[in-house]
């Protein structure tokens, strides 16, 4: 088989490799290159690593225009966070991270010119720290390399799942400028914009350097759900929770009093226009308010210079910098900040080591002048006055990176070395509700209800709260390459290096969340500081003719852990001239990150989608009592609802510490595949993997937590007496089932549940990664075809309740990733013809069952109607078209069309999760050049 073939295949057929093989001239000089996966540079065509390849051409034809999007255009990879889209509760917000293998971004590393870049400011989770791939300037980048495979051998922690190494250009002349403008012609709301430019200047041969600055600003608007109200389809009501999911609010402006579940009245002053006229409350259209996608706004600068010191060295001096803004879409605040004054809320004081709560919060008091009982009531109104920008949600971060590297040769050794620095810096910052100031305005009557308050008052009742994070990278590396021997079979290749850093990190906090000021709201505190060191070697060892192996051994020390050793063993054997296989054994870790094991004080938090597993199956019954009540009304169906998802879908409170005795986590991964090139220019891949993850770093899921609370040690995990919860309920339920006995037997709620950081956690994964490609001519049109897929076979996680592994969740809706499909493929035709490029591409994720581990009856259990069953049971397959133009016929200019959903596919019903949206969207771009 032709080496060249072979590394089309696994390349993904780069174009410019493909043209040079069609043409009649003669073949270009072989250059040696570095290929991700290896520190021994090679010639292209001995690249026979299962590097998947995104060349220029291919990013600008997905009309993307985020490193998130580029990314996610590839079949194996898939979205961990995305900032235009993260809930603004989340502790990463204005963010952007991806994973493969559904084994979370923290087991996938990504490199920017096969280098570290410092992780975000803000650790996902108050955990993950992770590398925000908003930091990158999308024009800035040359092309993507993929490394399907644990790579910790080379790279050392985190590369786990794999390895995403994003490589800048290194060398433009002329100046460029790029506009593009996108949005869904039906739902307008749904739009961006990005414009670029780059500078250059320089010719390495012959003026002995070259630089270019670039840079890049990005702007989405955010949309609520009162925008997309018109879009949502009918069955999205019939979903569990969701009957009254545009119910206009109880908590309007003028207020209504809360007697009882079965007994609330407008209160006086209403306007005629916001009675409803079924229930006669005083309603409020909260849905505008409702935020679903983040006005985003974000820009980046990236420049580097390539120069030659004396005729043997090469350097580049290298600066990246980028910044972004997140703003929320948010509400006025509302009384009792939406909660009923008989619920309860539990929290914890970091510097104080205590709990706090339960916290109920107050009615408003006999005499108060908007109380004309003469007992305590509870009345929910809207704070008009806390709108207008008063409350607030924004993040804001920046990132930059300096970094010198050199190469050259002495003799026949190659070497390299690079010294850098990166920081990365980023505040969160909203408004909270005070457990005092709020309770002593409403109390004291200094809250005026429909006035605008003073303030300093507001401020008392509803302070800012910050999160604040910032990390910082120094770092060295260095690494010699060359022959050390003549072998019968070839050179014997070696390459020996180290890496030196020093890694800070430290995020916070406000203080007034620290001590327990707040409600229901959960900090944490961490600073702390870790050198780390490795020593790293590699081999390409010819045994025979066709038979090449490939071994490395990296040892790593970080801070006061022991010194971790991770192998890699390769084999690549050439069968015929159109047949290879390959295969690789490797060891890999992550080593625990400073919030993990360092010196702070932990971290309190908020699981969120919780499924109690003793009370939901109740409130389940009791709300389907409501709900199937031919007479009640929208106020008592919405009630139901929000007692349910209290039970089914609810924030359960957990305080995590950290742990200085933790150890890593550890991998070991095989692979085995095939490249076979029936015919030149047409070649097929296809590789088996296994990865297991032991001694994963986290706390034991809810769901695994839940399963064995009858086991769990006394006071791990805390229920609360809800019974005045429970009766509003329960009374709630007689209204319109008279002679209804279920009840929660005596059951409390979930309040709150100790679980610290360990090494407890194991998973194992397999499944198969698949290309083709293959490239014609006809009727003078180009034509190349190449198809990407990843299968997913089996997905399991370790249970300590069972002590084993647990059910395979490949293909359930409990699988990490989203969409759970099984099988994802990317199928993509290029056809080229004078100044016209066309792209067609089919994207195509298969079905899943929403039926699974942590509710293995969910349809069922949630009294799913019979007509609804099947769709519920299974999602279906998803398949949409994306289809561009570049027209480059104007001298200096290329004009861009970009469609993506071509047919404006419904995205499937998914009964768990909701309506999802999935528009056509139509982008235009436009590039100047000269």
């Amino acid at each position: 088989m032709k080496k060249s073939s072979i590394a089309l295949a696994v390349t993904l057929a780069i174009p410019a490799l493909a043209a040079a093989q069609e043409a009649s001239t003669p073949d270009p000089k072989i250059q040696r290159v570095e290929v991700t996966g290896s520190s021994i540079k090679r010639t292209q065509t001995e690249a026979a690593n299962a590097v998947q390849i995104m060349t220029r051409d291919d990013i600008e034809k997905t009309g993307q225009t985020t490193a998130l999007g580029i990314l996610t255009a590839m079949s194996s990879v898939s979205t961990d966070i995305n900032s235009a889209s993260a809930s603004s509760g989340s502790f990463a917000t204005g963010s952007s991270g991806v994973s493969m293998r559904g084994l979370s971004k923290v087991a996938t590393l990504v490199l920017v010119n096969g280098r570290r870049i410092a992780p975000y400011g803000l650790s996902d989770g108050a955990q993950q720290n992770f590398t925000n791939l908003d930091a990158i300037a999308t024009d800035a980048i040359e092309r993507i390399e993929v490394l399907k495979d644990g790579a910790s051998a080379i790279y050392g922690s985190d590369a786990i799942a794999g390895v995403i190494n994003i490589i800048l250009r290194s060398n433009y002349q002329g100046f460029q400028v790029k506009g593009q403008y996108s949005e869904a012609p039906h739902f307008q709301d749904a739009r961006n914009r990005n414009v670029s430019a780059i500078w250059g200047y320089g010719d390495i041969d012959k003026n002995g350097f070259n630089t270019y600055l670039t840079a890049e600003a990005y702007k989405t608007d955010g949309y609520s759900q009162g925008d997309l109200s018109s879009h949502y389809p009918a069955w999205h009501r019939l979903t569990p929770g969701r009957s009254t999911y545009d119910a206009k609010s109880s908590f309007s402006p003028t207020g209504n009093y809360f007697l009882s579940s079965t007994n609330i009245v407008a209160a006086p002053g209403c306007p005629a226009a916001d009675i409803d006229p079924t229930d006669k409350l005083c309603k409020w259209d909260a849905t505008p308010y409702a935020g679903l996608r983040t006005n985003n706004k974000r820009h980046a600068l990236a420049s580097s210079t390539h120069f030659r010191i004396g005729q043997n060295i090469n350097a580049n001096f290298e600066v990246t910098a980028a910044g972004e803004v997140s703003d929320y879409i948010v509400a006025p605040f509302s009384v009792s900040n939406g909660s009923a004054t008989s619920s309860q809320s539990i929290w914890y004081n970091v510097l104080g080591g205590k709990m706090v709560g339960p916290f109920s919060y107050p009615k408003l008091p006999v005499g108060h002048p908007m109380n004309p009982y003469n007992t305590a009531v509870e009345y929910r109104a809207r704070m008009m006055d806390t709108g207008n920008g008063f409350n607030f949600n924004r993040t804001d971060s920046d990132q930059q990176r300096v970094m010198l590297a050199l190469d050259g040769t002495i003799g026949n050794w190659d070497w390299k070395s690079a010294l850098g620095y990166s920081h990365s810096s980023a505040t969160k910052a909203t408004r909270a509700v005070s457990a005092k100031g709020y309770t002593d305005a409403i109390v004291n009557k200094t809250y005026v209800f429909g006035k605008q308050n003073d303030p300093a008052l507001l401020e008392s009742m509803f302070p800012v709260r910050t999160t604040e994070g910032e990390a910082k990278v120094k770092f060295f590396d260095a690494t010699v390459s060359g022959t050390v021997a003549q072998l019968p079979a070839g050179p014997l290749n070696v390459a020996f290096g180290t890496n030196i850093s020093q890694n800070s990190y430290w995020m916070k906090s406000s203080d007034n969340v620290l001590r327990g000021d707040l409600v229901g709201i959960f900090g944490l505190q961490v600073d702390d500081s870790r050198n780390e060191y490795a020593l790293f070697t590699e081999a390409n060892v010819p045994l025979l003719k066709n038979l090449e192996m490939n071994a490395a051994l990296r040892a790593d020390k970080s801070g006061d852990f022991e010194a971790h050793l991770s192998p890699k063993l390769g084999l690549r054997y050439t069968v015929t001239d159109s047949l290879m296989l390959r295969a690789t054994a490797s060891g890999g870790f992550r080593a625990p990150n400073i919030v993990e094991s360092g010196n702070g004080l932990g971290r309190s938090s908020v699981a969120t989608g919780v499924n109690d597993l003793r009370r939901c199956p109740i409130a389940n019954q009791l709300n389907a009592l409501v709900q199937g009540a031919a007479n009640a009304t929208t106020a008592d169906k919405a009630q139901a609802n929000s007692f349910r998802n209290a039970e089914c879908s609810a924030g359960l409170p957990s305080f995590v510490s950290s742990n200085p005795n933790l150890k890593p986590e550890t991998s070991r991964s095989v692979t085995l595949g095939a490249v076979w090139e029936p015919i030149k220019n047409w070649s097929a891949g296809l590789d088996y993997y296994f990865i297991e993850r032991r001694n994963e770093i986290g706390t034991r899921s809810v769901t695994d937590v839940l399963k064995g609370e009858a086991s769990l040690p006394a006071g791990q995990l805390i229920r609360v007496d809800n019974t005045a919860n429970d009766n509003e309920f329960l009374a709630l339920v007689k209204k319109y089932a008279p002679t209804n006995t279920i009840n929660y037997g005596g059951v409390g709620q979930l309040g709150l549940v100790y679980n610290p950081y360990v090494n407890s956690g194991r998973t194992r994964v397999s499944g198969f990664d698949f290309d083709a490609s293959g490239r014609f001519k006809f009727m003078g049109t180009d034509f190349r075809l190449k198809l990407d897929g990843s299968y997913i076979w089996k997905y399991q996680n370790y249970s300590q309740a069972l002590n084993g592994y647990d059910e395979n969740i490949a293909g359930t809706w409990d699988f990490y990733d989203f969409p759970a499909s099984r099988l994802k493929t990317v199928t993509k035709l290029y056809m080229k013809k004078g100044d016209f490029d066309h792209s067609i591409t089919m994207n195509y994720n298969s079905g899943w069952g929403n039926n699974s581990n942590s509710s293995p009856t969910y349809c069922v259990t949630q009294k799913v109607a019979p007509e609804n069953m099947a769709t519920c049971n299974h999602v279906g397959s998803n398949t949409t078209f994306d289809y561009s133009l570049t027209y480059s016929g104007i001298d200096h200019v290329k004009l861009s069309l970009y469609v993506t959903n071509i047919f404006e596919q419904d995205y499937p019903i998914t009964w768990r999760d909701g309506y999802v949206t999935q528009f056509r969207r139509v982008a235009v771009a436009a590039t100047y050049k000269f």
